[in-house]
């Protein structure tokens, strides 16, 4: 899709934020399977609904522009999420660093996220279309939200990697 206008720049975002969300819904239970950590697995649970939430809001988005969604591929978060499938596989990680490492990798696609909402939401802020700046932003302060549990959570648990190498 050539972009000529802002709004074809805010297209191609969303179609990616949508690809991406997709992606993510379909992984976070498999990482939620393998981490040890009760805490990180309660977080993943949670976010695979919070991607399907954000997945309607995105859709909701295309309505409102009278467009539908393109399945793109979101190369970036996709390939962010199958290095996080590799060290979810990794059997013979100790625990609590397999733990650290899904964090890891889990704040990097958080902040892709994080960066794809803000500007989608300041563009559709821009061309005027309001209710999708607005459900755009819901989608970003859960993204914001989300890491900030991530770090929480690593946090303790990198504490306990070092500790258990010791």
């Amino acid at each position: 899709m050539p972009l000529k206008s802002m709004k074809d720049l805010l297209v191609q975002q969303l179609n990616e934020l949508y690809a991406g969300e997709k992606h993510i819904a379909q992984v976070l239970p498999k990482l939620a399977r393998v981490a040890t950590s009760p805490r990180l697995k309660d977080v993943l649970d949670g976010y695979e609904d919070q991607a399907k939430d954000r997945v309607r809001r995105i859709e909701s988005v295309f309505d409102e522009m009278d467009l539908k969604p393109k399945r793109t591929e979101a190369k970036g978060t996709k390939g962010l999420l199958d290095d996080c499938l590799k060290l979810a596989a990794m059997d013979s990680a100790e625990d609590h660093v397999r733990d650290a490492a899904l964090i890891a990798v889990a704040q990097h696609v958080q902040h892709d996220a994080i960066a794809g909402y803000g500007c989608a939401k300041t563009w559709a802020r821009l061309l005027g279309m309001n209710d999708a700046a607005d459900d755009l932003h819901r989608s970003l302060m859960e993204e914001r939200n989300a890491d900030a549990d991530l770090t929480r959570i690593a946090e303790d648990l990198n504490l306990a990697a070092i500790e258990a190498a010791v």
